[in-house]
């Protein structure tokens, strides 16, 4: 039977980590039983990423360079400059957090299409097993172009950089276009 094949491709998986796949519809359901829509989670997970994970703020208070007045002055010029020649921060040091801070802006600026995306998912009532999957990947795309942004001092880096950005943009893309194929299924 299929339940048979899917268990002996996954019997080095305990039976946690084969439900754990199931459900976030990265293998096959089997079972008939329908899957749980982890898309909210999905969204507060972002959002944590977006919002917070990704910003400077920590890097910043460790340095004590943080100046919450005005967090954005941190890293323009002059200031940024003046930390450098004083020897509070390295060159290097404040080209980081300058991708980190690009990269937290994109990211916030990104997470509002996932939003969107996901919703519509959810409102088209695409099948959970598909929401779940475009959601891991979305966030697996934007958890690596975080960090190829944050480590990028390369043309290759930068190029792998917008490979990610547009995997995460053509996920949201597809997600939009099957919600709006389930919406109008019925219109002729």
């Amino acid at each position: 039977s299929n339940f048979l094949r899917t268990l002996s491709r996954y019997a080095h998986l305990t039976g946690l980590q084969a439900i754990f796949l199931v459900n976030l519809g990265l293998t096959a359901n089997d079972t008939m039983a329908p899957l749980p829509n982890y898309g909210p989670h999905f969204l507060l997970a972002n959002f944590l990423l977006s919002y917070i994970c990704t910003s400077t703020r920590i890097q910043k208070l460790g340095l004590r360079i943080d100046n919450n007045m005005n967090p954005r002055y941190d890293l323009a010029s002059p200031r940024a400059e003046k930390l450098v020649s004083t020897g509070r921060i390295t060159q290097e040091q404040l080209d980081q957090m300058r991708r980190v801070q690009s990269a937290h802006s994109n990211s916030m600026e990104h997470y509002t299409v996932f939003v969107a995306a996901v919703l519509s998912a959810i409102v088209a009532r695409l099948d959970n097993g598909m929401v779940n999957r475009y959601a891991v990947l979305y966030t697996i795309a934007r958890a690596a172009y975080f960090w190829v942004y944050r480590q990028n001092t390369t043309r290759s880096a930068a190029g792998v950089r917008s490979v990610l950005w547009w995997v995460s943009n053509i996920l949201c893309i597809r997600l939009f276009w099957f919600a709006g194929k389930a919406l109008n299924a019925d219109v002729v």
